[in-house]
């Protein structure tokens, strides 16, 4: 289980509704994680799903094939500890079950499904974690493929958390370029929830997912994406609308580029209810904090704070 000098190597695969994420980390005796490696793919396994519908048989396999082949990454990189898990496409399909049952065999690693709560109190550990918020306290944008998480927090805690049903690639492909629709979408279910209402005036307030690190990426200038520079980067609310339309280059997977104007309008709708015109950029999500809660359970302690050193 563990390398010599009592380190050991972990990963974990996030599947979500637009794109599958890899994090491999190797975790020294005293808890510090380093990351081994990282990779991102664009497989859109909500492409097309209604609440209740079928997932796409051919989004499906794609990640599913994707999954497998960053689970061998992974083990090859010297993983002995790998897991996986679904978000917001796999919990609204009818077979999204199925799916993760027949996922974990296709990969040989267990897969569990997030239901929307826990995914945004993994995405609020992660940024109060990663960016050491004062007191942990804060609020916590995290906008998706198919949901959107607005958490908030005080003292390592969760306060109130909301997901609303509405991410970048649902949005686009629900209103292609018509962000006004988006807009009032977004609007509408924001009015559902109380927590930007008692989130309003919070001292920090943070976004991450891949909407927010894209963003961020785009207003650095990266030519390729880094997550040194893009996490604990600012974004200011006004220019998201500019950064969206901006050309992606290298740094932006053209998959993601095609949803990012609708996923920086849901945002933007959302840092507007919450009153905050400059925020912080987690590139820490809900990937970090699920890997580092697997190894806690397993007995080992892990600080990611200084994850690129």
């Amino acid at each position: 289980m563990s390398e010599p000098g009592g380190a050991r190597v972990a990963a974990v695969v996030d599947v979500g509704s637009n794109s599958v994420l890899l994090l491999t980390i190797r975790v020294a005796a005293d808890g510090a994680a380093r990351a081994v490696d990282e990779a991102a793919a664009t497989t859109r396994l909500g492409t097309r799903l209604r609440d209740g519908g079928a997932l796409d048989p051919d989004a499906a396999t794609r990640t599913t094939a994707c999954v497998v082949d960053l689970v061998a990454r992974a083990r090859h990189a010297g993983a002995t500890d790998v897991w996986a898990f679904a978000t917001g496409a796999a919990r609204r399909a009818a077979d999204g079950a199925a799916f993760a049952r027949a996922l974990a065999r296709a990969a040989d690693v267990p897969v569990a499904i997030l239901d929307g709560a826990r995914e945004a109190a993994l995405a609020y550990a992660a940024a109060a974690h990663g960016l050491a918020l004062p007191d942990g306290s804060g609020v916590v944008v995290d906008v998706g493929g198919a949901t959107t998480e607005v958490t908030l927090g005080r003292a390592g805690t969760v306060e109130a958390a909301a997901s609303l049903p509405i991410g970048a690639l649902v949005a686009h492909e629900r209103h292609a370029d018509d962000l006004a629709a988006v807009r009032r979408e977004t609007a509408r279910l924001l009015a559902t929830i109380d927590v930007p209402s008692r989130a309003r005036g919070r001292a920090a307030v943070v976004v991450s997912g891949g909407t927010a690190t894209s963003l961020a990426a785009l207003s650095l200038g990266l030519a390729r994406y880094d997550p040194r520079r893009v996490h604990g980067a600012a974004l200011t609310a006004a220019d998201l609308p500019r950064l969206a339309t901006m050309p992606a280059g290298t740094a932006i997977d053209p998959g993601r580029a095609a949803i990012l104007p609708a996923g920086a309008c849901i945002l933007g709708c959302v840092l507007d209810v919450l009153g905050a015109t400059v925020v912080g950029v987690s590139d820490h999500g809900v990937r970090h904090a699920y890997l580092g809660e697997r190894l806690a359970a397993r007995g080992v302690a892990v600080s990611m704070r200084a994850l690129w050193s």
